[in-house]
């Protein structure tokens, strides 16, 4: 196959995984919405508890969010104006999705935050 194709997936189960993916998938987006679910609702909320997020990164994440219709913006006629996000019943459908990674995490949260940090490390140029 020429790397300019794509490859035909035809498993449905498969398609509507990927399909799952694209709207909830990568490293913030499951993170956000269960945050969200759990009352951190306003922008800085949002951006002091999950550490390691840019601003910017944020607010492009919430952004997809509302637009793949997972979350709701509401801004409220304040001085300062106040933004509050709201799951949809389309993200609350996602609850228990986003309960069952939660316990799963907790199962092995050693392995996995090895794992985290190995990634983060700088190999050494010699050994």
């Amino acid at each position: 196959m020429k790397q300019t194709e794509k490859a035909t997936v035809t498993d449905e189960k498969l398609v509507a995984l990927l399909q799952c993916m694209e709207v909830v998938g990568g490293k913030w987006k499951p993170i956000l919405l269960y945050c969200i679910s759990g009352g951190k609702n306003r922008f800085n909320m949002l951006h002091k508890h999950v550490q390691g997020i840019t601003k910017q990164m944020l607010s492009k994440q919430l952004k997809e969010l509302e637009k793949s219709g997972l979350i709701e913006r509401k801004v409220y006629a304040e001085v300062p104006p106040r933004v509050v996000y709201s799951l949809t019943a389309k993200g609350q459908s996602l609850s228990p999705v986003l309960q069952a990674m939660q316990r799963w995490g907790q199962k092995k949260p050693k392995q996995v935050i090895h794992a985290s940090k190995k990634k983060n490390q700088q190999l050494p140029l010699f050994g």
